[in-house]
Order: structure tokens, then C-alpha cells, then sequence
């Protein structure tokens, strides 16, 4: 991993999902962006205002100042490990998922990361655009919940529909899993789909060459309750889930994931297709 992209509105509970994200770059050796994507002010969208380029100007002052003091703050922590991330701020206007999937291509990103609240509301990280980052970033998104802080990747719940081997999905997760040789326990509700377990787990122990992986059926039911309780039963740090012709886990976007979002206390890291 190299580059980690860190969406941000400089909120105060936002900054965990910052300080998580440096964090895990310590560890896997990444540099840092944190950037905000700013909201347009409606009188300026519509033009009426003649001093609007100066506005526009100091917004993104304003804005490029709050994230040099936030990088200040990050960098006062002290790392775990000899890697010191670098840390560069950035801001714009426009269209976030689009602005996103640019900076992915010529700042060759890796992870995006952005908060979300565990007490029943997403962050708006992103001006109510998390849907569109789900389902339009070519890129792996974690969202970190506000009381979620970094220390070590021991147990990862990766939850699979089976439909398929998902292989650069699994090459992300294993490459992520390798940091800290976590335990990855391989879950799926419901039957088997034309993609099995036992296939699934081959792809990581022979053709990824990585041997902590096990599976665990869950019985059907709600995904989001039961892929909760059973990561909290297993004393997870990570959940892992594919995002997957517009649904998460078979859940349509964007209510039920969005729903699933807002009750979550562990990060959550999706993995496009």
C-alpha cells in the first residue's frame, strides 16, 4: 500500500477516522492525503453573487488551513513503527465521487478512508454522498466508526455471497491481512452459491498462499445483525464486505446498506467488485 486518501469535513469526531487512517499507514508503510471535498454555497452555485471568485478563493484558504493544522495535530503522535507517514493535504470544489476517482488515478490510491458515527447517524464525511462513494470510487473504502481506534488487525470477518472468487477483492484483503498475519474467518448466510466455501478458502490458502483463513456458515437472516453479532462474538477488528452490482452483500443500495452503516461499532472496509 502506498497512498491512503482521507475524506474529511474537519469535524472534531471526524478526525478519528484521520488519526485511524495514519495509523494503519505506519503500519503498512503508506503516505497520507487528507482532503475535503467543499460544499458550494447555494447563492454561489447560481451565480448571484459578484465577489463569488473571491469567496471561492477564501473558502479553499480556509479550508487548506484547518487540514495543515489537523496534519499537525496527526503528526504529534507518535508511531508505532520506525515509518513516519507523509502527510498532504489537499481540497477542491465539485462533484466528490468524480474528484475521488481522479485523485485514484493520478495519485494512485489505494484505500480511501472516512468516518461514520456508531450512534445511529452517518457522518456526513462527505455531504451525503457516502452512497456515491460505495458505489461509483474504483477503489477499496473503509469507514471507520468514531470510537474506533487502531491498534493491531488479529481477527478479520470477511463476509462472502459466494456467487463468485471475487480475485482482486481477496488479493487486497490478503495483502491488508499480511500486516499483522490477522486471522481472516471466511463467513457467508445462507446455502452455498455457485462459488463455494471450499473453493473460497483455496483461493486464499493455495492460490494467495496466505494459511489463516477459516469458514464459518452463518444460519439465514438479517446480514447486518448477524455479521455484527458474530464479529462482536469473535472479538473482531475488521469487517470486510464486496460491493457487488449495486448491492452490499445482496443488499440494495442505498437503504439497507446505508442503514447497515449507521448501526456499525467495528470499521467496516468494502471491496469493489
Amino acid at each position: 500500500m502506498k497512498t491512503i486518501l482521507v475524506l474529511t469535513n474537519l469535524l472534531y469526531k471526524a478526525e478519528n477516522a484521520a488519526l485511524y487512517a495514519v495509523k494503519l499507514a505506519e503500519k503498512t508503510e503508506a503516505n497520507v492525503i487528507l482532503y475535503q471535498s467543499i460544499k458550494i454555497p447555494v447563492y454561489q452555485a447560481s451565480g448571484a453573487n459578484a465577489d463569488a471568485d473571491y469567496n471561492f478563493a477564501e473558502l479553499q484558504s480556509d479550508s487548506l488551513a484547518q487540514l495543515n493544522n489537523l496534519a499537525a495535530r496527526l503528526s504529534r503522535h507518535h508511531p508505532v513503527s520506525n515509518f513516519k507517514p507523509h502527510i498532504e493535504v489537499l481540497s477542491d470544489f465539485g462533484e466528490l465521487a468524480a474528484n475521488v476517482n481522479d485523485l485514484i488515478a493520478t495519485r494512485n490510491i489505494d484505500l480511501v478512508v472516512m468516518g461514520a458515527k456508531s450512534d445511529g447517524n452517518l457522518a456526513h464525511m462527505v455531504f451525503g454522498e457516502t452512497n456515491a462513494i460505495i458505489t461509483r470510487v474504483k477503489c477499496p473504502v473503509l469507514f471507520v466508526p468514531y470510537t474506533a481506534f487502531f491498534e493491531e488487525m488479529r481477527t478479520i470477518v470477511f463476509s462472502t455471497d459466494l456467487k463468485k472468487a471475487y480475485p482482486k477483492a481477496v488479493a487486497f484483503l490478503v495483502d491488508l491481512a499480511k500486516v499483522d498475519e490477522s486471522d481472516i474467518i471466511i463467513t457467508h448466510i445462507g446455502s452455498d452459491e455457485k462459488f463455494n466455501h471450499v473453493q473460497c478458502l483455496d483461493l486464499f490458502q493455495n492460490i494467495f498462499e496466505y494459511p489463516n483463513v477459516t469458514f464459518k456458515q452463518l444460519p439465514n437472516g438479517n446480514v447486518s445483525e448477524q455479521l455484527e453479532r458474530f464479529a462482536v462474538a469473535v472479538n473482531a477488528d475488521l469487517t470486510v464486505m464486496i460491493h457487488h452490482e449495486h448491492t452490499l452483500y445482496g443488499m440494495p443500495l442505498p437503504d439497507n446498506s446505508t442503514k447497515m452503516l449507521e448501526k456499525r461499532a467495528l470499521p467496516l472496509l468494502v471491496l469493489p467488485d
